[in-house]
């Protein structure tokens, strides 16, 4: 039998045609369904079933039960048009019964001839479906649509702003779209994008005529300022460092009173305490030189190749750097502390700071460069030493001088008061021993294993006796163990290369008396130095079990006909001394330091000396040096923080002291 169809049911089959002849098939049917009722029951002709479905549907009203209702159903579409389009309202609602009955727990489907409407209409939702349905198979994520935003934006920005760098365009223009160009360099990402493509060298191309336009070699100085300001240092190159120097060398001819000089360089100050939060100029001295100089600054710490460096040094850059700090030490010099505001002195002190840190990084030595490299390196050490009959060693002798004098105040202005309103005179005392450590490092680094430079050094008695002045210092001061560490092991450092690359400056130490009126000889000082720190550390170590670098280590290990090495392969227990030391092995350091020192006196004269520091050793003996500096030893071999030189010094004076000792 074929199935039922009605009103919620899809009608396919059925077409306009059968409908229309349904009144003439009902005519001649009738009479053979009285007539014949068992041969019509088991007629097979497919149109005769189809005209008796069609007059129950058009001419009788049949209840079709069906299972119990069992819960909720979904009878419309969730979708308001297709409600719209399926539902007949006339057929549904015009019924003389109920399609659902609910009550009887029965489903009534009300047949009416309104079949025709509804075909067509569900036909037409069909289609209009397929028609506007829109399936989305690639879209991109939000993050994916604001990298392209990015994009789009930097690609406008650089078309705009070199068109404005062209040579043709207006001076204005063009100091417009260079101050521009630097302020959008600020952003991160704006630099990101810059090092995807060639955009900086096309910029310095156009840019190449602006050493002899002040104005517009003022916004250009500005722009190389800001790009060195990122840690990869995009597009510094040789051109770049070429261009950099051609506009330190032509701003000497630059009339500074020039209108469009000064509305740039007071748009450039605006940029900078707006947008850059080091307060790093000062309006007396602002100009392309001192930009310049920052720039380089920033560069030294960015790993600058080795290429680069010499470019600086046979272009002029070294020479720069060192005028300008004796400069700033001569500024600083000729007028009393009072003088300045502390503002303003500040800004003057780490200023030069900066500017010695600088050189140290340009004569600094990497273990791990070669030869070649290394060579370049002590080249560019002795010249930075050396420029204008070492004026560099001048003008550190008196900032040193100067630093001295500041921490002197500033300890008795923290001794005096304690209220919170001297929080900057603090910060001002920690700037000073920072200066000092700047000063004791860069000179650590020019000193080392140069005998030339040392004895230049140690010819100013001035300088050398500010060395002990300020180790007394800060051995005074208020400062924490961390910072009263690195400035006394830095200070230790460069008087061990000073009496190790000299001839007679071991006398020096053993006959005259410390500064300042003191009845105490130098050699004596370093010997209580030596036993205070090394007390200090035995107490720590007595809370502790590390002796445990000592283990291994024997006597006859350190006999220079041995090839022997002290050597603890237990990578474990030193990772875990290192850990626990953090207290006490800054101590042990400081107290090997001294005992190298005075190691080095005994290696010139042990017959003249020996005794005379051997009464001021703990116990009188040598014994504890030597563990000192056998501990030294080993700690330092085995963090490989040793020089091949510095191995073969520390070795020879480990042998020395242990014959003495007995």
């Amino acid at each position: 039998m074929a199935s039922r169809r009605g009103i919620f049911f899809n009608s396919k089959s059925r077409t306009v045609d059968k409908v229309q002849q349904l009144p003439t098939q009902i005519s001649n049917e009738i009479p053979s369904n009285d007539n014949n009722n068992n041969n019509t029951n088991n007629n097979t002709n497919p149109q005769a079933t189809t005209v008796k479905k069609k007059i129950i549907l058009n001419h009788t009203k049949r209840t079709l039960t069906k299972t119990n209702y069992s819960g909720p159903r979904k009878i419309f579409s969730t979708n308001y048009k297709a409600n719209r389009t399926q539902l007949n309202h006339k057929a549904f609602f015009g019924g003389n019964t109920d399609e659902y009955d609910l009550d009887n727990n029965e489903i009534n489907t009300n047949n009416t001839l309104h079949t025709k409407t509804i075909i067509s209409s569900n036909k037409t939702h069909i289609e209009q479906k397929q028609m506007q349905t829109t399936i989305v198979s690639n879209f991109r994520q939000p993050t994916t649509c604001a990298e392209l935003d990015e994009t789009q934006s930097y690609i406008d920005e650089m078309d705009y702003l070199l068109t404005g760098f062209q040579p043709g365009k207006l001076l204005v223009d063009r100091c417009l779209s260079a101050i521009k160009f630097a302020e959008l360099c600020i952003k991160p990402t704006f630099r990101m994008h810059l090092r995807t493509n060639r955009a900086l060298e096309r910029i310095f191309d156009l840019l190449k005529d602006t050493p002899n336009i002040p104005s517009l070699n003022l916004c250009t100085t500005f722009i190389f300022y800001i790009l060195s300001s990122d840690t990869l240092a995009s597009g510094l190159n040789s051109s770049a460092i070429h261009l950099i120097l051609d506009l330190v060398d032509k701003s000497s001819s630059i009339n500074p009173n020039d209108e469009e000089y000064n509305k740039m360089k007071e748009r450039i100050l605006n940029i900078n305490q707006k947008s850059l939060p080091d307060n790093i100029f000062y309006e007396q001295r602002f100009n392309i030189c001192d930009m310049i100089l920052e720039t380089f600054v920033n560069i030294s710490r960015n790993n600058l190749k080795e290429s680069l460096r010499n470019e600086l040094r046979t272009l002029g850059g070294f020479d720069l750097i060192i005028k300008a700090v004796n400069s700033i030490v001569q500024d600083l010099a000729n007028n009393d502390f009072k003088c300045y505001s502390l503002s303003e002195l500040s800004i003057r002190y780490r200023k030069v700071c900066r500017y010695i840190n600088m050189l140290e990084e340009f004569a600094n030595e990497n273990s791990e460069q070669s030869s070649a490299s290394k060579s370049n390196i002590n080249i560019n050490r002795m010249y930075i030493a050396q420029y204008n009959q070492y004026s560099l060693f001048h003008s550190l002798s008196k900032l040193l001088d100067l630093s001295l004098l500041w921490l002197q105040q500033g300890s008795t202005i923290n001794q005096t008061s304690t209220t919170a309103t001297n929080v900057k005179d603090t910060n001002s005392y920690d700037m000073f021993r920072e200066g000092c450590k700047a000063i004791m490092s860069i000179l650590v680094i020019i000193t080392n294993d140069c005998e030339v430079l040392c004895d230049r050094l140690t010819s100013d008695d001035r300088f050398f006796s500010n060395l002990f002045r300020l180790l007394v210092t800060i051995e005074n001061s208020s400062f924490s163990n961390e910072d009263k560490f690195d400035a006394l092991a830095l200070t230790l450092n460069l008087l061990i290369n000073l009496v190790q690359n000299t001839k007679y400056i071991y006398k020096h130490l053993m006959e005259t008396n410390m500064p300042d009126g003191s009845t105490v000889k130098i050699y004596e000082y370093l010997a209580k130095l030596f036993c205070e720190q090394e007390s200090s550390a035995a107490k720590a170590e007595s809370h502790e079990e590390n002796d445990w670098m000592m283990e291994d280590v024997d006597d006859n290990d350190f006999d220079e006909e041995s090839d022997k090495k002290p050597t603890n392969e237990n990578g474990a227990n030193f990772n875990r001394a290192l850990q626990k030391a953090a207290g006490h092995m800054e101590n042990t350091f400081v107290a090997a330091f001294t005992g190298v020192i005075l190691a080095v006196i005994l290696l010139r004269d042990q017959t003249k000396y020996a005794s005379q520091i051997r009464e001021l050793m703990p116990q009188k003996k040598f014994d504890t040096m030597a563990f000192i500096l056998k501990k030294f030893f080993v700690f330092m071999h085995m963090s490989h923080a040793f020089t091949p030189s510095g191995v073969k010094i520390l070795e020879e004076l480990i042998s020395m002291v242990l014959s003495l000792c007995g």
